[in-house]
């Protein structure tokens, strides 16, 4: 049953430590699935990447193993404990290997994985990071699953005589539980899994019924790792641009509300419990804000602290002069500043794509003297746009470029301004559409497998292309093609950005001389940012 993108879970969040939430958070919540499926401490556990994927470019820079190791000791992607989570596992008596080799697969961000625990269970299982966080178990122990964090799964393995009394079964095991969704695997030697999906967690006293009326030989139960659970019926009110205008110009609605309409009908909240739940997300992007601009450090990073410069006196007389374009780049930076020290922030989009949408709106909100209401409203808008981009296309960077995660962020950006000014929902769409149209190829070739370069400038540009395409779109001036069918074009585009040019190291400013250096430096533990940085200012 597919479900919705849900603005908490695919669009604006997760809260997370650095560096990468396609990597970082995805591994962390990847892991923690990995230790649901077997029922003692977790004490092996490998993880193997397709040499011509993303994850084996970069799978130790932008910490997978590091989220994979935390998730299996039940860390979320929040957890200050990440970056020990070497030396923590080593203490839980974990052992971790990490192996690059060669497989078939339809996804660049591939994981083929074996845990055991403490008792010698053992589960294999393969799972895809999809984008800004979002993960799928596609497949347990030789069983295709789709399995994406938002419900109760009781994963129910029985050995049949044949396939075919598998069915039975299955709608035996419904009837028990109730409110239900019954997937049945069957294969040719009567091994049979059926994955049964709840809403809540199913009790003990219907399991104990299972196990002693079926030839069960194996249960796995995991709990959802979303904030957003999913729903057995999921229902919306919209999932177009277009639809989303006429609910709103027939009930005379701005954007935001609109968007929380949305959510609260697809999470099965009330729209206060909605709105709440944006208020504390702002909280953390504004507390992210601060503390990039009191300054971070870490050592293993290619860019200081660079947002202070902004405000500096001297540095400030030699700027041109305008307030808002200079407060998006002090925002902006300050927020991967943060993402590049390791330090808490929320991924909007995504990790890479972090201040495109925060930093700007934040920055803008400042300048403009705007309250947190209008923050919290803004950032609705932000987050429809965001569904439907979410809905129809990627924000993975290993699918379709940088433009699936600083272009998408410029296209939420776009329409947050639009309802920070209080534009209508079609001036907001507009917005959106322009801002994603002048995104269109945007390369993902990041210097050292990192997240800082060029990356930091493309968030500022994605935030600049916001702040013009908003207030062209005030202004009236038309976006020609509808946000919708933008949104179709801006997919169709970025999965033809050459795989070299798509998070995997093989182009462009990737492969300059001097990027090639730093990586080999930071290789060999060579680099030290201190250090660097003296010889360059020297």
């Amino acid at each position: 049953m597919k479900q919705y993108s849900s603005i908490f879970n695919d669009v604006l969040g997760p809260v997370m430590n650095g560096p990468s939430s396609s990597h970082t958070a995805a591994s962390a919540r990847i892991g923690m699935m990995m230790k649901q499926m077997v029922p003692g401490k977790p004490v092996k556990f490998t993880a193997y990447f397709d040499k011509d994927g993303a994850l084996a470019s970069c799978y130790h820079e932008q910490w997978v193993d590091y989220g994979l190791i935390g998730g299996l000791l039940g860390m979320y992607p929040d957890d200050d404990r990440l970056a020990d989570s070497f030396e923590l596992a080593e203490n839980a008596g974990l052992k971790a290997d990490f192996i690059v080799t060669q497989f078939p697969n339809d996804h660049p961000n591939t994981y083929i994985m074996q845990v055991t625990d403490e008792f010698d269970n053992s589960v294999d299982a393969v799972a895809l990071s999809v984008g800004g966080g979002m993960v799928e178990v596609i497949e347990v122990e030789g069983f295709k699953t789709n399995i994406g964090g938002g419900f109760y799964e009781t994963l129910i393995f029985v050995d049949l005589d044949n396939k075919q009394s598998g069915d039975a079964i299955a709608k035996d095991i419904s009837g028990l539980i109730g409110k239900c969704i019954a997937e049945i695997k069957c294969k040719e030697d009567g091994k049979t899994l059926i994955n049964v999906k709840t809403e809540n967690k199913v009790s003990d006293s219907v399991i104990e019924k299972i196990k002693g009326s079926y030839p069960v030989s194996n249960i796995i139960f995991m709990e959802p790792i979303l904030p957003v659970t999913s729903q057995i019926e999921p229902h919306v009110p919209f999932i177009y641009a277009e639809e989303l205008l006429e609910i709103a110009e027939k009930q005379e609605i701005p954007i935001w509300k609109a968007a929380v309409m949305y959510e609260s009908e697809r999470g099965g909240v009330s729209e206060s419990e909605v709105f709440e739940k944006m208020k504390k997300l702002v909280k953390a992007m504004k507390a992210s804000l601060e503390h990039g601009l009191k300054g971070t450090y870490y050592d293993k990073r290619i860019l200081g602290a660079q947002s202070k410069y902004l405000s500096d006196p001297i540095i400030k007389s030699k700027l041109i002069k305008d307030d808002i374009t200079n407060s998006i780049i002090e925002s902006v930076s300050a927020i991967m500043e943060v993402k590049s020290s390791l330090g808490v922030f929320v991924a909007a989009p995504t990790a890479g794509a972090c201040g495109s949408v925060t930093g700007t709106v934040l920055g803008v909100a400042k300048q403009l003297g705007l309250d947190d209401e209008q923050i919290v409203k803004a950032m609705f808008a932000a987050g429809i746009i965001g569904v439907f981009i979410s809905e129809r296309a990627t924000f993975a960077a290993e699918v379709a470029g940088c433009q699936a995660e600083c272009g998408s962020g410029s296209g939420m950006a776009a329409a947050a301004l639009v309802q920070l000014m209080n534009g209508t929902a079609r001036e907001a769409c507009s917005a959106a559409s322009m801002a994603l149209q002048n995104t269109f190829g945007m390369t993902c070739d990041t210097v050292a497998m990192g997240v800082e370069s060029p990356c930091l400038g493309k968030n500022v540009l994605a935030g600049v292309n916001a702040l013009t395409s908003a207030n062209m779109a005030l202004a009236g001036f038309n976006a020609v093609i509808p946000l919708d069918e933008t949104v179709d074009a801006f997919n169709e585009a970025g999965r033809m950005i050459p795989h070299p040019l798509r998070c995997t190291g093989g182009a462009g400013i990737t492969m300059t001389p001097t990027a090639k250096k730093i990586e080999e430096k930071f290789k060999n533990n060579t680099w030290s940012l201190e250090r660097e940085s003296r010889g360059s200012e020297a």
